[in-house]
């Protein structure tokens, strides 16, 4: 071993033990088989993982609930449904929200969604107009002419943007934000807004969010984005 070697190893091992000492954490290690990622995302034709503190390339099938699972392909399949492929720049969250750089965001799994004030069925990604009655998995009945009547009789009138679950009434919120690569990126009313870092921009709910990815709600309460985590805020119409 050479003096230049020996005297760059010792460099790096007291700049080591000097970080430690002064309360740094180490690096973080991503374990591709622990399906810990909040988000998966294609880049460069490339499937990157997100755990909200370290990016990474998938090296193994990632798992999310509802039955979604991730090939490292950019394939994904939701249950027993068709084979899908994630394309460029499209980011698949923890909770099954499909974003795309168009600024649209969708629920994988099968649902009712309405659009230019239509009613589309949507199964597999694929939507088609729905042509009769719809009844969802907990009795309420959704129209062809955007009507929809709880099991106690009370209507309601979808809006557009919004998305039901098949299973039962609950109301997709229609604005969302997500942290990517430290830039503030707002999915409002089908478009993408990346905010300045000195912009503050108040969401469907009332709650207030700002350029850094901080967030007041109403009731005065903080939150604030995590990288790659799909952060949605409830809307008109929102019934969870």
């Amino acid at each position: 071993m050479t003096m230049k070697t020996t005297t760059l190893l010792l460099l790096s091992a007291a700049a080591f033990l000097g970080a430690t000492r002064a309360g740094a954490q180490p690096p973080v290690t991503i374990n591709t088989a622990d399906n810990s990622y909040l988000s998966v995302t294609v880049e460069n034709g490339v499937l990157m993982g997100n755990t909200g503190q370290q990016r990474a390339t998938i090296t193994n099938d990632v798992t999310f609930p509802m039955s979604i699972v991730v090939r490292t392909n950019a394939q994904f399949k939701v249950g027993g449904g068709k084979v899908r492929k994630l394309t460029e720049g499209q980011t698949l969250t923890r909770d099954g929200q499909l974003s795309s750089p168009d600024g649209s965001i969708v629920p994988v799994e099968d649902h009712l969604t309405v659009k230019s004030g239509k009613i589309l069925l949507v199964r597999d990604g694929t939507p088609q107009p729905l042509t009769a009655m719809f009844q969802l998995g907990d009795g309420t009945r959704v129209y062809p002419d955007g009507r929809m009547v709880t099991t106690r009789n009370v209507t309601r009138r979808l809006l557009d943007g919004q998305n039901i679950r098949l299973t039962d009434a609950a109301i997709e919120s229609t604005d969302s934000a997500r942290l990517e690569k430290g830039k503030v990126i707002l999915f409002k009313d089908g478009g993408r807004i990346e905010l300045r870092p000195d912009q503050v921009m108040s969401m469907s709910d009332g709650s207030r969010i700002d350029g850094r990815g901080g967030i007041v709600k109403p009731d005065g309460a903080r939150d604030a984005l995590r990288e790659g985590e799909l952060y949605r805020f409830a809307g008109a119409g929102d019934s969870r």
